[in-house]
């Protein structure tokens, strides 16, 4: 008998061919879970870039906001100045007091 007769017959080939199927099987397994992760590390960056856009927005609606208010407080402050309530009463009709009388009330 030959030796290649002796290997074939043996089983000798039989588990070299089941060790390269091992081997292909964690290969595909290694590329499998490799892909898996790739694809969650993308869904989680992709996640991040649409969280900090809206924060972006957010952030720049707000520094909108805070002007808007600013000049709403400085129309405030314009609005209520003396002069211009003066000249707003005058509008209005009424009179500036000549004389002023107190009424004092006594204590209970």
């Amino acid at each position: 008998m030959s030796v290649i007769w002796q290997q074939r017959t043996h089983g000798i080939q039989r588990r070299k061919q089941q060790s390269a199927m091992l081997l292909a099987r964690l290969f595909v397994v290694a590329i499998i879970i490799a892909t898996t992760m790739a694809a969650a590390y993308l869904a989680l960056v992709a996640a991040n870039v649409h969280a900090a856009s809206r924060v972006w927005t957010m952030e720049q609606t707000l520094s909108e906001m805070y002007r808007q208010n600013h000049a709403l407080w400085i129309e405030i402050a314009r609005a209520s100045s003396i002069p211009v309530l003066q000249e707003r009463s005058v509008q209005l009709g009424y009179q500036p007091a000549h004389s002023v009388d107190f009424l004092q009330i006594g204590e209970p």
